[in-house]
């Protein structure tokens, strides 16, 4: 069976933003995605329920509204000092700040992992500045980055709420040495209020304000605020939905449908639509009211909700995949003339090497990225700031995202996927070049650095967003670290035994982690997946749990708190062990630490790239891929070996594969 594919929630976003010019993320309206096998774009898995199907009728209100609005917004500009401003310490979340009668410039806390210092308008004076209509508004901020410690950029993050528990990041900004400030545009919606907090920073003590203090400081001026921005009434997407005040309700179903979809309707189908447009022409309301009325209707319907799909996809639905897959959005006009004209079932590769120089490919980057790593869950555990006082939120935030910026390079510059397994350089920014003890790197943009030739940086296995990724607070997991590449490299199904928990090995008596994890092998159902697991995590066994190299084991255990009723006075006692990390593949080979490691997998490196060429298809077919899929897969790993494995050429194949143009 092949199930309808709905679309994702960040398919839905991207749809609105490209169809109407509505730069907002709608993520947070509608219900999860189900995940299957790492992705959410699976059919299969896409059920709707009444509560869903809810809240798709309450997104649809939202855009309608706005895309349609009844009068013209207001443009007004708002202007601040730091006077204006209220200072919230949230010790809470592990940071503080404060500043001072006639300062110019903020304190920022003392803990350096979580956000330090929320700060928004005063509470006194929120009537004077509440954001009055949904739209778009240019923020303009003087400040800059006073004595920042170690070189560390401290940032600003954009939000709105009133208080810190309600606070919803939008952006954060860094702010290196020498930067006057920053302007930048923001979608926001009416009753919003803006917030800022401060990272990075790290000052002794809470009583920051007693005390003199020249830094480090975010010395914070001035904000302005501009909007709604109006660039033209009435604006594109009005023009769009409603070319004509005069059309007829049978005219502008067929002309909404047709913009949202790019097919039109059946007679049966469009009934009801033309029925919800007469009505309300029938009621004495708007155009506008009309063609909002009939949005809303289109919006939630199964021909906008879900992705047409023929058994063998016609011309426009071909073009719809593709687009969905490169772009994650609606296929634009150029694409839908040459799959009307045939050209794209023919030789789609004029049309993909287009898409993949578009910076809407940046969608897709994330995307797929995101779910296939799990780059989203890095920050899950910790780190424990207790064990790893010197690891910042925003070097964990390089961390996630220096794998995605490996695919993005590959891919622009088209690479072989052997730099996934063993590369000869890294994707790093300042903080994480930093933090690998490499060439200090200007500003927070990833670079290729070339790695000196005693490193064993490079590849994913290397980063230290997936050992990170793998560990908890203050431990590691070789299983979750074998798995993670059985997984996510190989693409192999790994999934507890059904008698798990009647057959769990008897560790009594085990002193480590090794001796507890080799028990699991002593069970006939245990040792099928940790015979190839377990040599695949203690290979990595001498990084720690954040990714840096370490020759023995800190385990940490925490004493009973002096006082009850705090955690401020628990003290941790460490202390150390010998690692031994060797142990053999199903094989025969050896794998004992990281560079051993990676030579067995560069050894095996065809398996992989078929791993990576599964979770390609599945994320461009939306399903996922069975024993059938096998021959295309071996197709296109045949075909791109002539391009030493080219990322790049990896694409072209998938699309250009028959495959590609069938359910």
């Amino acid at each position: 069976a092949n199930p309808l594919k709905r679309l994702t929630r960040a398919e839905y976003t991207n749809t609105m933003r490209d169809l109407f010019g509505v730069d907002f993320d709608f993520t947070g309206l509608l219900p999860p995605d189900h995940v299957e096998r790492g992705f959410d774009k699976f059919g299969e898995t896409q059920l709707m329920s009444p509560h869903q199907l809810l809240a798709y009728l309450k997104t649809a209100r939202f855009i309608a509204e706005r895309v349609l609005p009844d009068v013209k917004p207001k443009t007004r500009t708002w202007e601040f000092d730091v006077r204006h401003f209220h200072g919230s310490k949230n010790f809470a979340t592990g940071g503080g700040g404060d500043y001072r009668d006639g300062d110019d410039y903020v304190l920022t806390g003392f803990r350096p992992y979580r956000s330090n210092l929320h700060f928004s308008i005063d509470p006194d004076r929120h009537d004077q500045f509440v954001i009055p209509a949904f739209g778009v508004y240019r923020l303009e901020v003087k400040a800059h980055a006073d004595k920042a410690n170690q070189g560390e950029i401290i940032g600003i993050n954009l939000g709105d709420g009133r208080h810190p528990t309600s606070f919803q990041l939008i952006r954060r900004i860094a702010m290196p040495r020498g930067s006057k400030g920053f302007t930048t545009e923001l979608t926001l919606e009416a009753g919003d209020m803006l917030a800022f907090t401060f990272d990075s920073a790290r000052v002794p003590g809470r009583s920051l304000a007693k005390k003199p203090h020249d830094g480090p400081a975010m010395r914070f001026s001035n904000v302005k605020v501009t909007g709604p921005l109006i660039e033209q009434w009435p604006t594109a997407a009005m023009k769009a939905l409603l070319p004509r005040p005069d059309m007829k309700p049978r005219e502008l179903v067929d002309h909404i449908a047709l913009l949202l979809t790019q097919r039109p309707l059946s007679d049966a189908d469009r009934r009801a639509f033309v029925e919800i447009a007469r009505a309300k022409q029938a009621s004495g309301a708007s155009m506008t009211v009309v063609a909002r009325s009939v949005l809303i209707a289109l919006l939630t319907s199964p021909h906008f909700i879900y992705k047409s799909e023929s058994p063998e996809l016609t011309d426009v639905e071909r073009a719809y995949r593709l687009s969905y897959f490169l772009w994650n959005s609606v296929p634009d006009a150029e694409l839908l003339s040459a799959a009307r004209s045939g050209t794209l079932a023919k030789d789609p590769s004029a049309q993909v090497e287009r898409m993949l120089n578009d910076a809407r490919v940046g969608r897709f980057i994330d995307d797929f990225t995101r779910q296939w790593l799990q780059l989203d869950k890095v920050d899950d555990f910790g780190p424990d700031v207790r064990v790893f006082k010197d690891v910042r939120q925003m070097t964990v935030d390089s961390m996630r995202r220096e794998a995605r910026e490996l695919f993005r390079y590959l891919l622009e510059n088209d690479l072989s996927m052997e730099h996934f397994i063993d590369s000869d350089f890294v994707m790093v920014n300042d903080r994480l070049a930093r933090f690998y003890g490499l060439p200090a790197v200007e500003g927070d943009a990833f670079v290729p650095v070339k790695l000196p030739a005693d490193s064993e940086r490079g590849g994913l296995v290397a980063q230290a967003g997936f050992l990170k990724l793998t560990s908890t607070d203050f431990a590691t997991s070789p299983i979750r670290r074998g798995a993670w590449i059985l997984k996510n490299l190989y693409n192999e199904k790994i999934e507890p035994p059904a008698d798990v928990l009647i057959n769990e090995p008897d560790i009594r008596g085990t002193t480590t982690i090794r001796e507890a994890i080799l028990k699991h092998q002593q069970l006939e159902s245990c040792a099928r997946c940790h015979s190839k697991i377990d040599p695949l995590g203690f290979a990595l066994e001498y990084y720690d749990p954040v990714g840096r190299k370490r020759t023995e084991y800190r385990h940490v255990r925490e004493l009973p708190a002096e006082q009850e009723g705090t955690t401020f006075t628990k003290k941790l006692k460490f202390t150390t062990a010998p690692i031994d990390a060797a142990m053999t593949l199903p094989n025969g080979r050896e794998v004992r630490d990281l560079p051993t490691l990676k030579a067995a997998l560069m050894a095996d490196r065809e398996r992989i790239f078929k791993g990576i060429i599964g979770k390609l298809i599945s994320y461009a077919h939306g399903r996922q891929i069975s024993h059938a899929d096998r021959p295309h897969i071996d197709a296109v790993c045949e075909s791109i070996a002539q391009r030493d494995y080219s990322l790049r050429a990896t694409i072209h194949a998938i699309v250009a594969h028959p495959a590609f143009g069938r359910k």
